[in-house]
């Protein structure tokens, strides 16, 4: 036989159909489900044609739309602008903080006020209402969008994650295992303290009726070590991470 007749009859040749029975009850309940949803939109959509003009719905679709990717952008975009106008915020950023998350919720937005990554802002040198003792960590702005103007400020409450005994005694193995540290701090200095460092990044968080502050790494551990010689202390910082010493200075003489 021939190539070509072979080519011929092999195209020719009809083959049995398979069909499994699972599969073609599956397939038909697809294609009813496509159906009727695609009639069911063609229903309503004809219900509103007679009803509401074709114009008409056509805004509708736009204000839709626009609410959804325009609107929210220029919230944010309005409530950061109303922000950095408050005094309080304007001192914050002009010692270095920076406009780190905002969150929409109804007519309030919260912008959450945070020094840069790896900037320290010591509270005493803020004038605003938010003077504590310490570093600063951050503020949370409450912004009124009707009325543009910031309703309320208020500290951001420290976030820590608790500290295993393993963990407290892994931060002194680090420290007298660091030369660093002993060439600030006496031999003779004792660890009275051994803190959790509160969380440095955060960020905003949406629930139903509220906003909540919440660490942005989970996986940040830092650790503060108090020694303690002679009425004297000093402050060691320990990445439990990272494994090192990330500072060391001297606090000055204890109060009797």
């Amino acid at each position: 036989m021939e190539e070509e007749n072979l080519i011929k009859k092999l195209e020719e040749a009809s083959l049995p159909e398979i069909e499994i029975p699972s599969h073609k009850r599956k397939l038909k309940r697809v294609l009813l489900n496509k159906y009727f949803r695609e009639k069911r939109n063609w229903e309503i959509f004809n219900i509103l044609r007679k009803v509401v003009p074709v114009g008409a719905i056509v805004i509708i679709l736009i204000i839709l739309i626009s609410n959804n990717l325009i609107f929210p952008q220029y919230s944010l975009a309005k409530a950061k602008e109303i922000a950095i106008r408050d005094p309080q915020i304007k001192e914050l950023i002009e010692k270095g903080a920076i406009i780190k998350d905002v969150k929409i919720l109804q007519d309030k937005a919260y912008v959450l006020v945070q020094p840069l990554a790896g900037a320290e802002m010591e509270a005493e040198e803020i004038k605003t209402g938010l003077k504590t003792e310490g570093e600063f960590l951050g503020a949370l702005a409450e912004v009124d969008l009707k009325e543009k103007k910031v309703s309320r400020i208020e500290k951001v409450t420290p976030q820590f994650s608790p500290l295993a005994e393993g963990e407290k005694e892994k931060a002194k193995e680090i420290a007298e295992n660091n030369p660093e540290i002993r060439k600030i701090i006496p031999e003779e200095a004792e660890i009275t303290k051994i803190m959790p460092v509160p969380f440095s990044q955060l960020r905003l968080i949406k629930e139903k009726n509220s906003v909540r502050v919440v660490p942005e790494q989970i996986k940040e551990k830092r650790v503060r070590i108090i020694y303690e010689l002679n009425k004297n202390q000093w402050e060691g910082e320990i990445d439990l991470i990272e494994e090192k010493v990330g500072g060391v200075k001297f606090l000055g003489e204890t109060e009797e």
